[in-house]
């Protein structure tokens, strides 16, 4: 796919008669005037695509005709394949692609993950290719609490001392699917942990990675309960690992978003972290269905 240049997309998107507002300082654009169900052009979606690399987050409000085929579809043209996640009961019936993460029950029987994504991670790290592109929908959210926050991986690199860019410069990290699925899915029997581990076994990626549509170098930790720098102990308060993660998410490189019924969510993972955050499961409802697009190729070393 040909990436419009990133100093190009608001004039793009504005002569096509969108509008554009930035949400924070670093991450996160609204893109208004676009309806995900209607056919939209191809320049526009190399466009957006060349928007949400700059920026990680864009948010497409009131999108509360977008059926899962339009959806889909929609997600399908950014390239990369869609993700089949192996908990197939929480994926939505005739759509293996959608994946419901929220209380959601069908038959009297768990239809989605509830506590999926509360900690901070980059979408299938722990994959020779990780993710690409994620994209979330809200169908039903909170009246209170359940935001989303983003991290710009890039911004957060370039506000590093140079000691520390020199420090980190060639280092690696080991990311533990098996270790990340226990903390997810602890209903999960030891079968299922052990086929996990037999189906993905670690992979190793550069710590900091060249961001292949802007050319920046951006910090690319994976997830705090699966990954660990080689070299260095477990993660634990004050370490290495611990010290990038603070400096990231303690920044104004981040973006929380507070979830609208209709709005979507489109994040990029390649220089990036994100993290949902808890809820009253007990009282309130949540529905968001998550289509991941795994990227075709591996990490480039920044």
């Amino acid at each position: 796919m040909d990436l419009a240049q990133p100093s190009d997309w608001r004039c793009v998107l504005h002569a096509e008669g969108l509008t554009t507002r930035d949400l924070s300082p670093h991450t996160g654009t609204e893109v208004a005037g676009l309806d995900l169900a209607s056919p939209i052009a191809g320049t526009i979606i190399d466009t957006l695509a060349a928007a949400c690399a700059e920026r990680t987050v864009l948010l497409f409000r009131g999108q509360h005709a977008l059926t899962p085929d339009a959806y889909l579809a929609f997600a399908r043209r950014f390239g990369g394949r869609p993700d089949l996640h192996s908990k197939r009961e929480y994926c939505l019936p005739g759509h293996h692609e959608i994946f419901v993460v929220g209380n959601v029950v069908a038959d009297g029987k768990p239809a989605g993950a509830t506590r999926v994504g509360q900690n901070w991670h980059t979408d299938h790290y722990h994959l020779p290719e990780p993710g690409l592109f994620t994209f979330l929908h809200a169908l039903a959210v909170p009246a209170a609490a359940g935001e989303t926050r983003y991290v710009n991986g890039m911004a957060a690199y370039d506000a590093l001392p140079p000691a520390m860019q020199q420090r980190i410069a060639g280092r690696q990290v080991l990311h533990s699917r098996a270790r990340l699925f226990r903390a997810l899915f602890p209903e999960a029997t030891d079968a299922e942990c052990a086929a996990e581990q037999r189906k993905i076994p670690d992979v190793i990626h550069p710590l900091v990675r060249q961001h292949p549509a802007t050319g920046r170098r951006g910090l690319f930790l994976g997830g705090e309960w699966g990954s660990s720098i080689i070299g260095e102990a477990d993660a634990a308060p004050g370490d290495l690992f611990d010290t990038l993660l603070q400096h990231m998410i303690g920044g104004d490189f981040t973006y929380e978003h507070a979830w609208q019924p209709g709005d979507v969510l489109m994040s990029d993972n390649r220089c990036s972290l994100h993290r949902a955050s808890d809820w009253d499961e007990t009282t309130q409802h949540r529905r968001l269905h998550r289509i991941i697009l795994v990227d075709t190729v591996a990490p480039i070393p920044g």
